[in-house]
C-alpha cells in the first residue's frame, strides 16, 4: 500500500503525460509512490492541473490549488505578514489566521465565518 503523498502540479502533469504516452496507471503509481486511485484522480482533474501549470499565476511547485476567497483580505494579510517579517516578529499559523479574521471582521463585518479564511480549526 502506498503512503499518502502530495505531488507538485509539475509532477502531476508529468504523471498525466506518462499515462498518455502508454504507461499504465499502476506502473506510474509505483514510480511516484502513490495509489492507483490518485493517478486516476489526476487524470480526472486533468483540465485544472493543465491550466494551473500553464498559467503564470501560480508556482508549479505548489501542491494544492487554493486561492484567496477575498482578494482584499488576502492582500491585507500579506502586507501585515511582510511588516511583521521586516520587524523580525516570530510568525506562526495561528497568528496569521487571527490577522485574517481581524481583517475579515473589518472588511466584511461579521461574515467571516462564512468565508473560508483559514483552514485551521481553533481548539
Amino acid at each position: 500500500m502506498a503512503t499518502r503523498r502530495q505531488l507538485s502540479f509539475r509532477n502531476k502533469l508529468n504523471t498525466i503525460n506518462e499515462t498518455d504516452d502508454g504507461m499504465k496507471q499502476v506502473v506510474a503509481a509505483k514510480k511516484y509512490g502513490l495509489s492507483q486511485s490518485a493517478i486516476a484522480t489526476f487524470l480526472k482533474k486533468r483540465k485544472k492541473i493543465e491550466e494551473a501549470v500553464n498559467s503564470n499565476e501560480i508556482n508549479t511547485q505548489r501542491k494544492r490549488l487554493k486561492v484567496a476567497t477575498n482578494k482584499n483580505i488576502d492582500a491585507a494579510v500579506l502586507k501585515k505578514f511582510q511588516e511583521m517579517r521586516a520587524a523580525n516578529v516570530p510568525i506562526n499559523g495561528l497568528l496569521i489566521c487571527g490577522q485574517a479574521r481581524k481583517f475579515a471582521g473589518m472588511l466584511i463585518r461579521n461574515c467571516w465565518k462564512k468565508v473560508e479564511l483559514c483552514f485551521m480549526e481553533d481548539k
